[in-house]
């Protein structure tokens, strides 16, 4: 497992666990854009990022991250 999502209401939890980039979880719902600061943060590219929540989510990208700067 490197990038797990799972949809809570509007906003989604993730975990992230090497090699993906260093291990981490989140402690409560975020939205996608916090989540993407995040996790470029951590060293994750913003592909597997997108791919994780097309994955939770496949119409993540017309909700909430049809804003994001990628």
């Amino acid at each position: 497992m490197a990038i797990t999502i799972h949809k809570s209401d509007d906003k989604y939890q993730v975990s992230v666990s090497p090699p993906e980039g260093l291990s981490w979880r989140s402690s409560r719902p975020m939205t996608p854009e916090e989540i993407f600061d995040k996790l470029i943060d951590l060293g994750v590219h913003t592909t597997d990022i997108s791919d994780a929540f097309y994955a939770a989510d496949p119409f993540w990208t017309r909700n909430e991250g049809k804003n994001l700067k990628t």
